[in-house]
Formats: C-alpha cells, sequence, structure tokens
C-alpha cells in the first residue's frame, strides 16, 4: 500500500541505513531472537529492512491475531519471547487478542509498531492508519506500552524487558516508535545493543524454606500442584517429588512439568472432581506458579485438610484464590533447589520413603475423564497411539482439546500441548502450532481441533503452506459449536446460531495447497501416520457426533 504523504524512494539504494529499526532488532538478535511474526505495511518498513541483514526469518501470516499465536507458539517452544511487528492501527489492534492471551497465561511477548509522527499524536486529521490513542489501548491488555523518543529510549525497554521476563511474571509488552524516530539514522555505540546478564534466579528466605522443608518433612500425605511458573525447575521438580513421594497434579500450562507416565504424575487433570477429592486429603499441598482460579479448577475446590505452601515469583498471585499458610516468594528455578537442599539437611533424599500407591486415583481420574467425552477420549488415544513421544500439539479452544487432549495425551517435557486455558478463544491452534514448528523444525507438530476453532484462523493454512512446514491439522467436526449448543440447551435454549455449514475439507485444504485426508474413527490412526509422512501441511477431516459432557 502505498500513501501520497509518503516520500518517494523507489530510487534509494539498499545500502545498510542505522535507524531506530535497526537497533531493537539488532538487540533483539543478540538475545537470540532470530524470527519474527507479522505483516509488512506501508509505516512499519523501516524494521523489515533490517531482517536480512541480522539473520531474523519473518513469518508473514494472513492476519495480525495469527502472528500474535504464531509468536506465542514459538516463544512456548523456543523459550524465548515472541516478536510481533504490526504496522499503525488496525495491524497493531488486530494483533490484541494474542497480546490478551499471553498477559492471561504469564508468556513474554514484544509487540512493535510505529506510530504517528512526534508532535502528531491525537490529530484527527484523517491521517493513513490513525488512532485516537494507540498506546493507551494497547496498555489496558499488555503489562506495559510505551511510545518512544529515541532509539536509545526503545533499546533501554528491550533490554529491561528481558530482565523483567526473568525475574517477574513474563507478560507481554508494547514499543511504538514514532515514523519519523524510526525512520532517522543514528549513530549507537554498539556495545549498547549487545545482550545485557540477566542475573541469577530470586530465592526465597531462608527462614521460610527451612520451616516449608520441616513440613513437608513430618508429611504423610503431600501432594503437589504445578502450574506454569514450575515448568523452568522441571527436573528439580522431579527430583522434588521423587524426595517426597509426593504426585504431582498440574494446571493445563503446566502439563508435562514432569513426565507423565512417571509414577507420581497424576497428569494435568486438576480439573475433574477426582482430583480435587484427592487433593482435600493431602496433608501439606505445595502450589508451585499457578493461580489455581476458575480455568483450571471448574469451579472446584482443592483446599487441603493440612497446610498450604507457595512458591510463585510474585506475591499478589501467591495470595490468590488459596491463601498460603507459609509464602515462597521466587523463582521456582531457584526455590525448589532451596527445599532440596534444605531437605537433605532433614535427611530426604529421593528414594529415602516407601513409594505410594496411587493406583486409587489414577482409576478415579481416568475414569471420570472417559465419562465426560467418551467420543473424544477414544479419538485422542487413537491419535496418542501413533506420536512420536516429542511431538508438540497445539490445541485450541475446541471441546477436543479441553475434554480430551489435556487427559490423554501424556506429555514427555513442558510445553508440549500449546493452550491457553484461561483466555480460552478459539482460533489460537493453527498459528500456535506454526510457530512451534518454525521454532523446532526437527520435532513433530500436530494441530488438534475443533471446526469452529480452525475456521477463525484457516487463512493461516497459506501460511503454512508458505513456510513449507510438515504439518498435520486434524479438524475434528461437531457441526459447529458444540460446547455452546449443550450449554443452550442446559439453560432450556432451543439450539440457536450454533450450527454451522462446513466446506468440503478435503479440497479447502488443497485449494491452499495442502493435502486433504478424510478419516473415519477407524482410519483415523492410520490417517493421521499418513499424514505425518506427507510433506508440507496437511488437513484430516473427521465427522463425529454431538459431544456431551
Amino acid at each position: 500500500m502505498t500513501h501520497p504523504s509518503l516520500p518517494d524512494r523507489s530510487g534509494e539504494t539498499t545500502e545498510p541505513r542505522r535507524n531506530a529499526g535497526y537497533a531493537i532488532l539488532a538487540t533483539l538478535r543478540n538475545y537470540g531472537i532470530d524470527t519474527v511474526f507479522g505483516i509488512p505495511g506501508t509505516h512499519n518498513l523501516e524494521f523489515y529492512r533490517h531482517l536480512e541483514e541480522l539473520g531474523i526469518h519473518p513469518v508473514t501470516t494472513r492476519h495480525e491475531q495469527g502472528a500474535s499465536y504464531g509468536a506465542d507458539g514459538w516463544s512456548l517452544t523456543r523459550g524465548l519471547p515472541g516478536v510481533v511487528i504490526t504496522t499503525s492501527g488496525p495491524g497493531l489492534l488486530n494483533s490484541l487478542s494474542g497480546a490478551a492471551t499471553a498477559y492471561a497465561e504469564s508468556r513474554p511477548m514484544i509487540i512493535l509498531s510505529p506510530g504517528r509522527p512526534v508532535g502528531h499524536e491525537f490529530r484527527d486529521i484523517g491521517a493513513l492508519h490513525e488512532t485516537k490513542n494507540p498506546t493507551g489501548a494497547v496498555n489496558s491488555i499488555v503489562e506495559f506500552s510505551r511510545r518512544v523518543n529515541s532509539a536509545e529510549e526503545a533499546v533501554d525497554i528491550i533490554h529491561n524487558a528481558f530482565r523483567s521476563f526473568a525475574h517477574n511474571r513474563p507478560r507481554p509488552i508494547h514499543i511504538e516508535v514514532p515514523l519519523d524516530v524510526l525512520e532517522r539514522e543514528v549513530e549507537l555505540d554498539p556495545a549498547i545493543l549487545q545482550a545485557r546478564p540477566l542475573g541469577k534466579p530470586q530465592p526465597a528466605p531462608a527462614d521460610d524454606v527451612r520451616e516449608a522443608a520441616r513440613m513437608l518433612a513430618e508429611s504423610k500425605k503431600p501432594i503437589i500442584v504445578a502450574g506454569g511458573g514450575s515448568i523452568g525447575a522441571a527436573a528439580d521438580l522431579l527430583r522434588l517429588a521423587e524426595t517426597l513421594e509426593a504426585p504431582v497434579i498440574t494446571s493445563i500450562n503446566g502439563k508435562g512439568a514432569i513426565p507423565e507416565k512417571h509414577r507420581l504424575s497424576l497428569g494435568a487433570d486438576l480439573r475433574l472432581s477426582a482430583a480435587h477429592a484427592f487433593c482435600r486429603e493431602a496433608d501439606v499441598m505445595l502450589i508451585i506458579g499457578s493461580k489455581i482460579g476458575e480455568a483450571e479448577l471448574w469451579d472446584g475446590d482443592i483446599r487441603p485438610a493440612g497446610p498450604v505452601i507457595r512458591i510463585d515469583i510474585t506475591r499478589d498471585q501467591m495470595l490468590t484464590n488459596i491463601t498460603p499458610d507459609i509464602e515462597l516468594p521466587g523463582n521456582s528455578k531457584a526455590v525448589i533447589p532451596q527445599l532440596l537442599d534444605a531437605l537433605a539437611e532433614l535427611g530426604l533424599i529421593p528414594g529415602s520413603r516407601e513409594p505410594r500407591n496411587l493406583q486409587e486415583i489414577f482409576d478415579a481420574l481416568d475414569n471420570e475423564g472417559r465419562a465426560i467425552a467418551p467420543e473424544l477420549a477414544d479419538l485422542n488415544e487413537r491419535i496418542m497411539e501413533i506420536l512420536p513421544d516429542d511431538t508438540i500439539i497445539a490445541g485450541d479452544s475446541s471441546q477436543v482439546t479441553y475434554m480430551g487432549t489435556t487427559t490423554f495425551y501424556r506429555a514427555a517435557r513442558p510445553n508440549s500441548l500449546l493452550y491457553m486455558a484461561t483466555y480460552a478463544t478459539l482460533g489460537y491452534g493453527l498459528p500456535a502450532a506454526i510457530g512451534a514448528k518454525v521454532a523446532a523444525p526437527q520435532r513433530p507438530v500436530v494441530c488438534l481441533l475443533g471446526d469452529g476453532a480452525l475456521m477463525f484462523a484457516v487463512q493461516e493454512l497459506m501460511t503454512a503452506v508458505e513456510q513449507q512446514l510438515d504439518l498435520p491439522i486434524i479438524c475434528v467436526e461437531n457441526g459447529g459449536y458444540g460446547e455452546i449448543r449443550q450449554n443452550e440447551r442446559d439453560r432450556g435454549i432451543a439450539p440457536v446460531a450454533v450450527d454451522l455449514v462446513q466446506p468440503d475439507w478435503v479440497k479447502l485444504a488443497e485449494g491452499f495447497g495442502a493435502t486433504g485426508f478424510s478419516a473415519t474413527l477407524d482410519t483415523l490412526a492410520e490417517t493421521v501416520r499418513q499424514a505425518l509422512g506427507t510433506p508440507g501441511p496437511s488437513v484430516v477431516h473427521l465427522k463425529i457426533g454431538e459431544t456431551l459432557r
């Protein structure tokens, strides 16, 4: 798109120009960012100018919401903040569902956008992409939104953001660079663009750690509840569980915090009533990095008979929903090793305690998970049987995900199920899968979601084709918005606006340049196996009946 108010630069050479766009991206590259997600537009080209020179791969999505969800999937897989580049105005605002997801799920993201030149804010003169108050709009959704006045200020925000991601609850940030600042050539000392040391993870107060260790050492039926804040300490968490003979049950964001085929893993079934009852019987509960909110519990109550210990990087979250008897403020990467040392001083190491027999709770969780949606349990198990152990599955706010995959996919490591339990929007799965596959091309990645969810982001199938990604997309069709259909019936409302006309999914896939497959429940496993061996993206369509809770 061109605009008559912008100078004609068609005759310019491609010699390197050092401006704020370069400074920002060079700094990001020095922190390990090698991929950005977004759509080039008239106002953001001074970001795109420098990508090839810096060795940064652009993933051009077909909508900015896909860019922010792709960045989230990349971030979860790579372990670095996802970076989104939008144009001003509508491009920026289109990305905000992904930003809101990252905020709700505590995930790091950096959104870069251009803005009106300095002195032109709030002019309301009909300029291209003019928006009343873009930073104000974004600031209401992310951790913070800043409009900068210089390249140096932007670089400083990048450094501070990485430090904040490491030491605080990671949440998205936005930087708006005025067009004149973005384009202005600058001379910067290369040293200020270099990544800065992030420092060591924050430990908890030693006296509180010793008291928590004493309480855990004296417990007979401890339980560990692990959220997304535990996954950076996965190896130490497993050692702690084995030291205490404590079963570990996770939120969905904590899924895979310990391998889910381990004898002490209760999976990510914290929302099930059998899990609630089991938790209430604990004589000590250790909660690590989780809000323990509605999205985790489905309105259940897990308050135990005994005391509660909470580890959390922020005190506000530590006091949310369940008030602890002992607070251990700090990063789980530091606090769990502290607990292990304190337990060792008390004579507890892995193998010190008799193994616990957990078969009764295993059976109860399995039976309840199957009873909720038997057909979804069945089809998930058929798929999981043929997936390699290191597969990443991207789900969506679809019944097949939250009534099936969350229970019946046994994750071998953290961030193997990409999902957003709290924000719970449709349209996440496909772009998140694209981001994950770009981040880890050597790992199998599968997108498993419902037809309603896929249609929210179906245009990103073109992105997957363009990126030449080997990516099976399993679309489970229940005729539309199945969960909402059931909600209507539960309220005495005749189903309205929930039965959706379906495309020919095989032809749709082929029209995008992907491969299309049609499966039945009996042929599902073999069809998915075939899709896994097919180069490029593929769509496996499976039609099922209505799924009831």
